[in-house]
């Protein structure tokens, strides 16, 4: 009796098993018989004429066209797929049309952001990119303009308040989290910056060099030299307020209880530990007790207790609060984009540079001052700077 054949699957060094069929490799993350029905769905496909059903083609793509990513990347972009595949798995890729990819944006990202519809968008596009290439489909379904998603919500940043700063500067200073605020607010760091961030490292002299970032994997941070943008490694002039809240500090920004770095956990459990404080510093009381005191009792029944003042911000209103500053002080928008570390001043325009109060008077000053010159003489000037606290 001859000996069974032995199936050729291979587990590769980054954990993934890994088959092939006429040249064509199929992946899997799973395990070898994973693999395995990846490549027989593959052959069923090929008997009915080279037809596969979208579940069919799209999962072993997504393992062959993603392979180096980091595994919270592959997570975000299986979501993606996985939405396409719960409308329209069981439908032949040739037999998708535009309608239906415009349908799964409407039944999967209404109410969501509009960077993440994109995100969608791209993915859907390159894995219909792939059919054609292949020969399965004549054109792409996904970039035809009757498929184009809606716009979605803009970001929800803001800048920070002049009172909101005061808080920031006066109150809880002694939390473990105000060296990460004050980098933020200071700096314009964004966040996986603020985790990575070591002060003996990244501190030099007068200024800031960004050398590593944090990016998500489980439930840990993998600290690496590739930030989210080309321009993320960058140095940034190290401002009076940030260097004060500096000064004494020694290791991570933000730090587990035992000094260690950062894990998503102890930073959620530190934001939240933060807020509750600053709310609490604001308020007099914490939440749980406001207004149930005596005197605050005695307020209430008079009408005179005030609102309860939350500390609704989040830690991207601190970097949009440090570029509105640098705008408002009369920072130039290309020297502005190399200290937020963005690869053009787009992202800048968009979403960052909201016009404050504050420059919005002093551009009316100096529009009427061209326009009405001799008008004004002698009456103070307030410059596009003033107040601003960098």
């Amino acid at each position: 009796m001859p000996r069974a054949k032995k199936e050729a699957v291979k587990r590769r060094k980054d954990g993934r098993w890994r088959v092939v069929y006429r040249g064509m490799e199929f992946y899997s993350r799973i395990s070898s018989d994973d693999a395995i029905a990846q490549r027989e769905a593959y052959k069923n496909s090929l008997k009915r004429g080279n037809n596969p059903t979208l579940a069919e083609y799209a999962l072993p793509w997504l393992e062959r066209s993603y392979p180096a990513v980091a595994d919270s990347t592959y997570a975000g972009l299986a979501v993606h797929l996985q939405h396409l595949i719960d409308d329209l798995g069981r439908v032949y890729v040739s037999q998708i049309v535009p309608s239906d990819i415009k349908g799964v944006y409407s039944r999967h990202y209404t109410g969501l952001s509009n960077s993440y519809i994109k995100s969608a968008r791209q993915l859907f596009c390159s894995l219909f990119d792939s059919t054609q290439a292949d020969g399965l489909i004549h054109g792409n379904p996904a970039r035809d303009k009757t498929a184009k998603p809606h716009r979605g919500t803009e970001p929800k940043t803001r800048a920070i308040t002049e009172q909101e700063r005061e808080y920031i500067l006066t109150l809880c200073t002694d939390h473990r989290m105000h060296p990460a605020v004050m980098a933020m607010l200071y700096a314009g760091l964004r966040p996986p910056e603020a985790k990575a961030f070591v002060i003996e490292r990244d501190v030099c002299g007068d200024s800031i060099t960004l050398h590593s970032f944090a990016h998500k994997k489980g439930q840990k941070y993998a600290y690496t030299g590739k930030g989210k943008t080309s321009k993320a490694i960058r140095t940034i002039p190290l401002f009076p307020p940030l260097k004060q809240a500096l000064s004494g500090k020694h290791g991570h920004l933000i730090s587990s209880a035992h000094g260690e770095a950062v894990t998503p956990t102890t930073w959620r459990v530190a934001w939240n530990s933060y807020k509750t404080c600053m709310e609490t510093a604001i308020n007099g009381v914490s939440k749980r007790w406001y207004g149930k005191t005596k005197e605050q009792q005695a307020m209430a029944r008079e009408g005179k207790l005030p609102g309860w003042i939350p500390f609704d911000i989040v830690p991207y209103d601190l970097r949009h609060s440090f570029c509105v500053m640098c705008r408002d002080a009369g920072i130039e928008i290309n020297t502005c984009r190399r200290w937020m570390g963005h690869a053009d001043a787009k992202m800048i325009l968009k979403v960052y540079d909201s016009v404050s109060e504050d420059r919005s008077e002093a551009e009316r000053k100096k529009l009427e001052k061209t326009l009405f010159p001799g008008q004004n003489e002698g009456q103070p000037e307030t410059g596009a700077g003033e107040n601003v606290g960098i």
